[in-house]
């Protein structure tokens, strides 16, 4: 069944974000947006899109820092960082919304892990840790500073 994007009823069930991104299902919503599992229409493959409130999306100041973001996180490549392929801003009957787009993981993040699990064992704790500093490490070496690092976002 196809979830309804929240903020925009004005992008018709069935309608492809942009005209190239079907929306299957949302994977996380907060203040300033969603994070959609997708398609891509024209190839058929699973992505990610994460697409930002429209009173956001609505700012031209807001959509350009947005860009930058895309822009900023697909030029960095790393094993253990989610790769941005997309940026676009799609027109609905009503709405303006800003997106990009990512590859899609499958899995858990750490915050479902530490829920489903409790306490971690040292072991794995250091190899989550071993993992997230080596991305952090590129992304500073890059410039880059994630600003919101936290369980749900790894």
């Amino acid at each position: 069944m196809r979830d309804p994007m929240p903020f925009c009823d004005s992008l018709p069930d069935g309608e492809p974000l942009d005209g190239k991104y079907a929306t299957v299902r949302r994977l996380g919503q907060g203040g300033m947006g969603a994070v959609y599992e997708a398609t891509h229409v024209g190839t058929k493959r699973t992505i990610t899109v994460k697409v930002n409130h429209p009173r956001f999306s609505g700012s031209p100041e807001f959509v350009e820092r947005f860009k930058r973001e895309a822009e900023t996180s697909g030029r960095l490549r790393h094993p253990n960082v989610v790769d941005v392929t997309d940026f676009g801003v799609a027109e609905t009957t009503t709405d303006q919304i800003a997106y990009l787009v990512m590859k899609y993981l499958d899995g858990r993040t750490l915050a479902d892990v530490l829920t489903e699990e409790g306490r971690l064992s040292i072991g794995w704790v250091v190899d989550i840790l071993e993992q997230v500093c080596s991305a952090v490490d590129e992304a500073h070496r890059l410039g880059i500073i994630h600003r919101d690092l936290k369980p749900d976002n790894i």
